[in-house]
């Protein structure tokens, strides 16, 4: 099956030429939407995520849309070619898009052949289950949370490089029934739109002198 769900265990820009190939090459992209939440000064960020993307299409539509603070209708954002959902505070994302409208929308653009990308936050609610670290809230818990359901045969955590995750990691896996697959800050697990693993894509800067 194509490749189509594409988990980010970072924040933007995509440092990776190997992921961007793999989201232009199969699907000519007119219109990207991106799912974000309201922060300070979020307008100017919102570039990160689009920038690798129209140096290759030089027409691009964007929306940008922020479901906490605004009510849209799903129905005028059908016809978008890459679905994107940003990073940031990932209980507020949680409490914000895992619901069944949005639910039923992702898996509609799915089947209509769009690719769904989620950073950090936005790849972690796209689970069945979700792990959320305790660098990743305010209580410092290990917090098991419900997300969306794309993928079920595994969680995944975030920055787990940057965060040095591997200890909460490893005690979260003993809550679950499932392995929890680390992604790095700039690692990328592709997945057909069934939800199964297709290939790990990891990428390492090389570090300053």
């Amino acid at each position: 099956m194509d490749e189509q769900i594409f988990l980010m265990g970072g924040n933007p820009p995509i440092k990776n030429h190997t992921i961007v190939n793999k989201i232009v090459s199969s699907r000519k992209i007119e219109r990207i939407v991106i799912f974000t939440v309201y922060r300070e000064n979020w307008k100017p960020y919102m570039k990160k995520y689009t920038e690798v993307f129209q140096s290759h299409f030089s027409n691009l539509n964007t929306d940008y849309l922020l479901l906490d603070t605004e009510q849209i209708n799903f129905d005028g954002y059908l016809d978008a070619d890459l679905i994107i959902i940003g990073a940031g505070n990932t209980e507020k994302y949680l409490a914000t898009y895992v619901n069944q409208e949005f639910k039923n929308y992702i898996d509609c653009v799915l089947n209509k052949g769009a690719k769904v990308m989620g950073f950090s936050a936005g790849a972690l609610l796209l689970g069945e289950k979700v792990y959320v670290s305790p660098n990743d809230n305010s209580d410092h818990q290990i917090k098991i949370k419900n997300g969306l359901g794309l993928f079920s045969q595994f969680l995944i955590s975030v920055h787990y490089d940057s965060w040095n995750d591997k200890a909460n990691k490893d005690r979260a896996e003993e809550l679950v029934n499932v392995p929890i697959i680390p992604l790095n800050d700039h690692s990328c697990l592709v997945l057909d739109k069934l939800g199964n693993i297709i290939e790990k894509i990891d990428w390492f800067p090389l570090s300053k002198s």
